[in-house]
């Protein structure tokens, strides 16, 4: 017995110690030797990691039929693998086995992917050439000022702050189609609606709806996609037919390593007001922005910048229409064990304006901070749980533009 059981640790010994010298071997750069290990250790065939160092060195030697049959064993013995998908993806487009790199591309979006991951999956030149894409939101949720303008929207106010739940829905389309002589060029339309009902009646008044929508055309290189598309907007607020927007908004990702990509980006916007109360706050909005995500396992955190400078038609005679700003933001989105998912962001804002205070002594200026945590879940294949607290709030110079505001949301998220 003991003698059995001597062998049988041997014998383990002997099955780890190939892969091991598979894995030095591939780190020397001596792919053949690494191929001819794993054909040689048949005992471990049922070990995925022996097929994975197989089909990455054949693959390094050109050998894409072998690689494509090594990634496939892969899949058998660990169908979770993300990154094996993506590799088995690109050589399934690069054989021309076009239906097999479709089949692939789409089931692997719904697995949690980076921006490394999801970016070669969109670069592939013959795979996913006409992709839909689905997306709605209904959420729940808590809000504790819901009478401070959001994002960008100098509306004055005065009033003690209101506190309000509210029920949010929202809902993205994109669909990709490929040009069918040259396929590295594509069309990219998106359209997006977002609809918010506040249930206190003294907070009816700002209920949001909105909808806009993209239409371009893009490039996929080997390590870039650029983008170059037209957007229109229209927005309903304070009980008037508020706001339309055209502008353009060119970007380009870079994969710049394997754990890094760049993103330069740029927008010009010009914003209508439509009512009458409001016509004398048209201006145009022009900047600038770019950033990089770091790449780890599955997770990813993400640093942009950018400056806006905006130029009211009749700032001359109206306050504080005229600005600059400038936007930080950093996060990091972590995986925790394959059992949620969280997201921690932190967002600055620096605005400064062309006009003085009432007293005249200095520009006004504002300082915006936002932290915010989402947890999120995946319950199905397409339908998605999340729970958001964000904390955001406005320090001035000018004392009516101070405030504190507390969000908490609950969200269900189905994906097509």
């Amino acid at each position: 017995m003991k003698k059995m059981a001597g062998l049988l640790f041997a014998s383990q010994i002997t099955l780890f110690a190939s892969v091991t010298q598979m894995h030095t071997l591939y780190n020397q750069k001596n792919y053949s030797a690494v191929i001819e290990e794993a054909q040689r250790s048949t005992s471990e065939f049922g070990n995925s990691d022996l097929h994975l160092m197989w089909g990455y060195s054949a693959e390094a030697l050109g050998h894409n039929e072998m690689a494509m049959s090594a990634y496939e064993r892969v899949l058998m013995l660990d169908p979770d693998n993300v990154e094996v998908r993506v590799h088995l993806t690109s050589l399934y487009a690069y054989l021309d086995r076009d239906e097999l790199a479709t089949k692939m591309s789409r089931s692997t979006e719904n697995y949690q992917l980076t921006p490394a991951q999801r970016n070669s999956l969109n670069t592939l030149k013959k795979a996913d050439a006409e992709a839909l894409k689905v997306a709605a939101t209904l959420a729940i949720g808590y809000d504790s000022n819901i009478n401070v303008s959001s994002e960008d929207l100098e509306i004055a106010t005065n009033d003690e702050a209101i506190s309000t739940m509210f029920a949010q829905f929202t809902a993205h389309l994109s669909y990709t189609n490929a040009l069918t002589q040259e396929k590295d060029w594509y069309f990219r339309t998106d359209a997006d609606i977002f609809s918010q009902n506040n249930f206190e009646s003294a907070a009816e008044y700002y209920n949001v709806f909105a909808v806009s929508a993209k239409l371009g055309l893009g490039y996929r290189g080997d390590k870039f996609d650029m983008y170059v598309p037209v957007k229109y907007g229209r927005m309903h607020y304070l009980e008037r037919d508020f706001l339309e927007t055209v502008g353009v908004e060119p970007r380009i990702n870079i994969t710049l390593s394997k754990s890094l990509i760049g993103n330069l980006n740029a927008r010009y916007t010009e914003r209508s007001y439509l009512d009458t109360a409001d016509k004398n706050r048209d201006d145009t909005i022009t900047g600038y922005g770019g950033g990089f995500y770091w790449l780890f396992d599955k997770n990813f955190a993400y640093l942009t910048s950018k400056y806006d400078d905006y130029e009211a038609q009749n700032a001359n005679s109206l306050l504080f229409t005229d600005k600059e700003t400038f936007n930080l933001t950093a996060g990091v989105n972590y995986d925790v064990n394959n059992l949620f998912i969280t997201r921690l962001d932190y967002r600055y804002r620096y605005t400064l304006y062309g006009d003085f205070l009432p007293n005249g002594n200095k520009q006004r200026s504002d300082y915006y901070n936002q932290g915010e945590v989402k947890v999120s879940k995946m319950f199905l294949d397409t339908m998605e749980g999340s729970l958001l607290y964000r904390y955001s709030t406005n320090r001035s110079n000018y004392d009516l533009a101070e405030y504190d505001k507390d969000v908490v949301m609950f969200g269900l998220q189905y994906n097509y």
